[in-house]
């Protein structure tokens, strides 16, 4: 009889350093799978893999320049097969999470490629606020927290009552553990909100304050959990995540 893997708060991952040739592992919170990449990583292209956090090599120090020890991908199969039975699901909190990502509009693309198509348009229109946020976002959604953090601060810059930047400010300080300084983006938010012209306005001011008053813990505010609050309806076996 077939079992499914127990959930788990972390994925043991096993890397081997494409600089050096060194293996280490690391326990790590989130593994994404970009479903459509899936078929794709046998032509070559990008892998389905997406681990939104920064990797290390301990030895060379070379920045996510891996690939997975043959543990880990079998590990990784098996919860992608045991996940496909399951009608695209696993258990609540398990660290592996079936996606497909989307730019705004949803179309479907990884994100890496998602982050090339937005850094061309910043470039070329650095004054579109809206673009620099969905950059931001892509860069968030990967765990390149302090890029992500570069175009935040110049929509803020500019728009001093983006409400959405404020937020997502708040989450990087509390991936940091900088707890005070989320609060101060969570009180800008209180203060500026009712002067948005967000449409939105009323909700952020509510979720902001429910943070403040300790009827949220702040500990819950992070990159990732605004992610997978606000992702697009699914149709199973696949979820999509807009960037």
């Amino acid at each position: 009889m077939f079992k499914f893997p127990k959930s788990r708060k972390t994925f043991t991952t096993c890397f081997i350093c494409q600089a050096c040739g060194h293996e280490f592992r690391r326990e790590v919170k989130r593994i994404y799978v970009h479903m459509p990449a899936i078929d794709d990583e046998k032509k070559g292209g990008h892998s389905p893999y997406i681990i939104p956090e920064r990797i290390a090599c301990p030895k060379c120090q070379a920045i996510d320049q891996y690939e997975f020890g043959s543990q880990t991908k079998g590990h990784l199969s098996l919860t992608l097969m045991a996940a496909i039975i399951n009608g695209g699901e696993l258990a609540p909190g398990h660290p592996v999470k079936l996606l497909t990502f989307s730019l705004y509009d949803g179309t479907p693309m990884h994100p890496l490629d998602a982050i090339a198509f937005y850094r061309a348009k910043v470039e070329k229109n650095p004054s579109d606020l809206l673009t620099r946020m969905r950059y931001g976002n892509t860069l968030r959604s990967i765990g390149w927290l302090d890029h992500a953090e570069e175009q935040y601060q110049a929509v803020l810059a500019a728009a001093p009552d983006n409400l959405e930047a404020w937020l997502s400010m708040a989450s990087l300080h509390m991936s940091r553990k900088h707890v005070v300084k989320a609060k101060k983006a969570l009180m800008e938010i209180v203060k500026r909100a009712p002067q948005s012209k967000d449409p939105q306005w009323q909700e952020y001011f509510s979720q902001s304050q429910a943070y403040l008053d300790g009827i949220w813990p702040m500990e819950d505010l992070t990159p990732d959990s605004l992610l997978l609050h606000t992702q697009v309806t699914p149709k199973k076996p696949q979820r999509k995540k807009r960037h």
